[in-house]
């Protein structure tokens, strides 16, 4: 092989060498960002309530064109606690801040397709790790969020899964009409219930 036909072989060679080093990597760190792609703009929630006074824990990650922000918390048909909270995702890594606390905090999420390994009727599934614990979630493809009309979106999804009725919606017509037929004189009353938070 003559001198310049084996520098241009060394070059060739050195040039698919970088492209096929420059595909793994991406491929190495694209996975990394495939961990939470399904995160975003979709309803989760740890179980399917049982019954209306089963507590449900939730959250949505929701990427509006005004912001990133999300609320999590737990429900019951009867009884709502949520905090609202910004966010920032990189990598798999979702950096946090609730104002009403002013605290930050981090956890690493990873989101996949489980339909089948998780319970009926999900079908996508949310590890949320900070080192120490672990939380898992689930979802449906079909619970997707839309960010300029959350009402609707949410509404939609109580339609289609009445048991979740009252956790992200207003008041049912029948959650109205159980308040209105309660006797509160017939009612025995549990001692020492209070309305004001333990610490």
């Amino acid at each position: 092989m003559s001198n310049s036909k084996s520098k241009l072989f060394v070059l060739a060679l050195a040039g698919v060498c970088a492209f096929g080093a420059w595909k793994a990597g991406t491929a190495l760190f694209a996975d990394e960002a495939q961990d939470a792609k399904l995160l975003t703009n979709q309803v989760w929630i740890d179980h399917m309530p049982t019954d209306q006074r089963d507590m449900i824990n939730h959250l949505i990650v929701m990427k509006h064109p005004d912001g990133q922000f999300g609320a999590i918390g737990q429900s019951s048909t009867w009884r709502h606690m949520a905090e609202i909270f910004m966010w920032k995702l990189e990598g798999d890594q979702l950096a946090v801040y609730f104002p009403q606390e002013s605290v930050r905090g981090r956890v690493r999420v990873k989101t996949w397709r489980c339909e089948g390994e998780a319970p009926e009727p999900f079908e996508l599934c949310l590890e949320l790790s900070n080192g120490r614990d672990k939380a898992l979630m689930f979802s449906r493809d079909d619970w997707k969020i839309r960010p300029r009309n959350l009402s609707d979106s949410l509404a939609d999804i109580v339609d289609d899964y009445p048991q979740l009725a009252g956790r992200f919606d207003e008041p049912s017509e029948g959650q109205v009409e159980q308040l209105e037929d309660f006797d509160l004189d017939a009612i025995r009353w549990r001692e020492g219930a209070t309305l004001l938070p333990s610490f």
